[in-house]
């Protein structure tokens, strides 16, 4: 079973508030919802707790974006300190509302070796994930899969974090439109999605297939990755090959459509997911 919805309040919400999001996305028969703190997590304690409260009311899921502006394997202290101080405010906050995954983007390679980048951000996510542990914060760690090769974030690494520092601790989010641009045009078939799968398996057992979070768009990329995303309609990877393997491996979790047209897709997306299970 797949919860369903946008990335951010619906587009036809008339009202702009994460509140009215949760709201709008119930209305539309969706069951999930991503808050995005792309530009800092800035919610107060308060709004959370009544955002919380109708979520939990209306039986919305939510998880939430970290701020964009983050990068931990930045040699830069005062950089390295924010992103600590934006992510564990931001897991105070996706308590506070009743979430459990804080997807964010781990940082760029810089003139940081792969290797390299691997132990420190090994460190970094043990660290983040003690903090959690000591606030009593249910928020887990969930880097996402990134679009560009100058990015941290392969499939591989994730997830071989995840094995490495616990799965109860690290849940990484699979973009699959960047896992699509990250190596130019990786999933045709479905074997290339089955093969990305198989590694979720393979790292963390059947309980990161049953338990996925996994962010849907259309991708429209080049020799460098990522450039900006499509209509799940318009552009690759193909959404119904991807519905019909993560039915294949008995997966189950968290879509969310980070498409231009979020909700509408959210909801085609729905369409397809009850479609192939009757």
């Amino acid at each position: 079973m797949f919860r369903i919805g946008p990335a951010g309040v619906p587009l036809r919400s008339k009202e702009r508030s994460s509140l009215a999001g949760v709201q709008a996305t119930s209305d539309l028969g969706l069951d999930a919802m991503e808050l995005e703190f792309v530009h800092g997590c800035r919610m107060k304690d308060e709004s959370a707790a009544q955002i919380g409260a109708l979520a939990k009311k209306l039986d919305v899921s939510l998880s939430c974006h970290a701020s964009y502006y983050l990068n931990l394997l930045s040699p830069v202290d005062a950089t390295l300190k924010k992103t600590y101080s934006e992510l564990q405010r931001t897991a105070e906050v996706l308590h506070i509302v009743g979430g459990r995954r804080i997807v964010f983007h781990s940082g760029f390679y810089l003139k940081t070796d792969g290797k390299t980048a691997y132990a420190q951000m090994k460190t970094h996510y043990k660290a983040l994930a003690q903090f959690i542990e000591d606030h009593g914060f249910q928020s887990v760690l969930a880097p996402e899969v990134t679009g560009k090769k100058s990015q941290f974030g392969s499939v591989e690494e994730l997830y071989g974090l995840a094995e490495e520092v616990g799965y109860d601790r690290v849940q990484p989010a699979i973009d699959w439109g960047h896992v699509h641009a990250r190596d130019n045009g990786a999933l045709n078939t479905p074997d290339d999605f089955r093969k990305v799968l198989e590694t979720v398996e393979k790292r963390v057992g059947k309980e990161g297939l049953r338990t996925m979070h996994c962010h849907v768009e259309g991708i429209n990329f080049t020799e460098k990755g990522e450039r900006n995303h499509l209509r799940i309609t318009e552009g690759p990877p193909d959404y119904k090959m991807l519905v019909a393997v993560l039915k294949e491996f008995k997966c189950g979790g968290t879509l969310i459509c980070e498409s231009p047209a979020m909700e509408d897709d959210a909801l085609i997306l729905q369409k397809e997911w009850k479609r192939i299970n009757g």
